[in-house]
Order: structure tokens, then C-alpha cells, then sequence
């Protein structure tokens, strides 16, 4: 495993049986027709299919798609994920200003900081599955992980950062586009955002806050410490593992990036010299020394990074 999970009891997992009747079936479905009357998620009804809830930080191009996908198809019964694109939308109406390359990075913030928010009121609504794009704090970990276990997947800093980067010059899906040259943008704040992003989604620090201060580095461990598994992306089949252990079901994580029918076309693979690569390990310094510390920590497996 690449994590150590909390030993589990098969008899945890039980599906609806005899404790319902012991429940009294009236009061059950009763809680469970109002909860769906009111937009809720099936409280009492999830709890006897799920004994825990599982929230995966979803760091972007770091393989997760997939893995949401496969934790949402196990959590049929209450699933919310964080949306991006509407926390953007958001932001821009709160903000009062148009996305462009000098507004973007702020609306970003802004928008990271609803997504925070928006994970407490996944949590505090009662749904057992929660994913997206939502920084991680230790407040939150401190008062959530007695319900619900925090998961993550990891991926090498610079291969990342390239890989958002040509999503973004690519369109970045409108809200995370780059208009700009890449030598331009690698001199704007929202670079030193992106090459620090274990800072800004595990630090628990506010979104403007300066990221590449090393202190910031001891804040991302302990917090990546406190999650009950980490995973890697060139990984992903022990995660997966790790996964079924953790909720009880079959968790099936494919590649649902990956080019096909049906599925998201990637950005176009640009090719960046040798001198923007090295502003770009410049920028993920920080992220490396939290990624070489988890790999050392919570990796079991020898095969090549993606």
C-alpha cells in the first residue's frame, strides 16, 4: 500500500439487513424521503451502504479525473463534487471583473477560496463522497476525518506543472487559459501559484498568501500526513487498491483522459527549452521537496513517473 490504512472490519461494510428492522423501517424511510425532498443526499440510507465518507483532493493534472470517477461510481447514493468551472463564474460576478491575464490570478484565489468552502458545506450537508479541486487545511482535517477519510494522488511537480501549463495555453477549459507567451506568464504571480500547488492545496494557508515561503513546506506534510492514503500517478493501480480497502468497494480507476471515443482530447504536447524548463524547476522547488518527502514516506513501488 502506499499508505498505511487504518485496519478495517469486513463487518463494517454490511449492507441494509436486520439492523434496519431494528431501526424500525418507518422511521427509515421516512428520514430518507425527506432528506430527498429537500435536496438532500439520502443520509440515513448511504450510512448503512458507506460507515465512512471518503473526500478526495483533487490536485489538478495529477491523474484525477479517473480517480473521481471511480470513487463517484461506488458513492452513487451521495456524491458531491467541487465544481471549478461554477466557483469561477462565481468568482468573476463577486469580484465585478472580466477574466483576462492580469485579472485571472485573483479570480482564481477567489474562486479556490469557495471551494473551500464548498467542501465544509459538502461535509456538513452529510455526503459520503466528495471530490474536486478544494485546498485541504488541518482545521478541516481535524474536524471531518472522525466521519470521512482524506485521500490524494501526487504526481513529480515539473511534470505537472508542464502538463497544466500546455492545458492551459491550450484553453485550460476557459477558466484557467493562458492568452499570454509562456515567458510572459512564467513572470506573473500566478506562475509561483502554479509551481507551488502542494502548497496552496495542503499548507492550509489563504489563497493570497505568499507561497513560496519555505515555512509553508512543514505546514503541507503534516497535513498530507494526517490523510489515510496517498497515491502516485504512475501508481495508480495500488491506489486503487488502497481505495477498495479503504471504502469496502470496488474501486475501478481507468484513464479517462486518455484520447478515445467519448473521452477529453488532450492539449496539444508543447515543448519547452532548456531555459523555461529551468524557471519552471525554479518555481517547483518547494513542491519537489513536499513530493520527494511523500515518495519516500508513502511509496512502495519502483516503476517510471508519468
Amino acid at each position: 500500500m502506499q499508505k498505511k490504512l487504518t485496519d478495517r472490519n469486513d463487518s463494517q461494510f454490511n449492507l441494509i439487513g436486520d439492523d434496519v428492522n431494528m431501526l424500525g423501517r418507518k422511521s427509515f424511510l421516512r428520514e430518507t424521503l425527506v432528506d430527498l425532498k429537500n435536496g438532500l443526499p439520502p443520509r440515513r440510507f448511504a450510512d448503512h451502504f458507506h460507515e465512512r465518507g471518503v473526500v478526495f483532493v483533487h490536485v489538478p493534472k495529477c491523474g484525477g479525473t479517473s480517480v473521481e470517477n471511480g470513487l463517484r461510481a461506488a458513492f452513487r447514493l451521495s456524491r458531491y463534487i467541487v465544481q471549478p468551472e461554477t466557483s469561477f463564474e462565481a468568482a468573476c460576478a463577486e469580484l465585478g471583473v472580466s477574466p483576462n491575464d492580469t485579472t485571472r490570478h485573483d479570480i482564481l484565489n477567489r474562486a479556490s477560496e469557495m471551494r473551500r468552502t464548498m467542501l465544509h458545506l459538502g461535509l456538513a450537508t452529510g455526503y459520503k463522497c466528495i471530490t474536486g479541486h478544494a485546498p485541504l487545511g488541518e482545521r478541516t482535517l481535524e474536524k471531518w476525518r472522525q466521519t470521512h477519510d482524506f485521500v490524494t494522488v501526487l504526481r513529480d511537480p515539473v511534470k505537472r506543472f508542464v502538463s497544466h501549463l500546455s492545458f492551459n495555453l491550450n484553453g485550460g477549459g476557459g477558466h484557467g487559459r493562458i492568452d499570454e507567451t509562456v515567458e510572459q506568464f512564467l513572470e506573473r504571480p500566478r506562475a509561483k501559484t502554479m509551481g507551488a500547488l502542494y502548497i496552496k492545496y495542503f499548507a492550509g494557508v489563504p489563497m493570497d498568501a505568499d507561497m513560496s515561503a519555505q515555512h509553508l513546506v512543514g505546514h503541507a506534510k503534516r497535513n498530507i500526513d494526517k490523510m489515510e492514503a496517498v497515491g502516485f500517478t504512475d501508481n495508480l493501480a495500488d491506489f486503487a487498491d488502497d481505495m477498495t480497502v479503504l471504502t469496502g468497494h470496488k474501486i475501478n480507476i481507468g484513464h479517462d483522459n486518455k484520447t478515445g471515443k467519448g473521452a477529453t482530447p488532450r492539449p496539444e504536447k508543447i515543448n519547452f527549452d532548456a531555459e523555461i524548463m529551468s524557471r519552471i524547476e525554479e518555481l517547483c522547488a518547494l513542491d519537489k521537496e513536499i513530493y520527494d518527502w511523500a515518495r519516500a514516506n508513502f511509496y512502495t513501488s519502483v516503476t517510471g513517473d508519468v
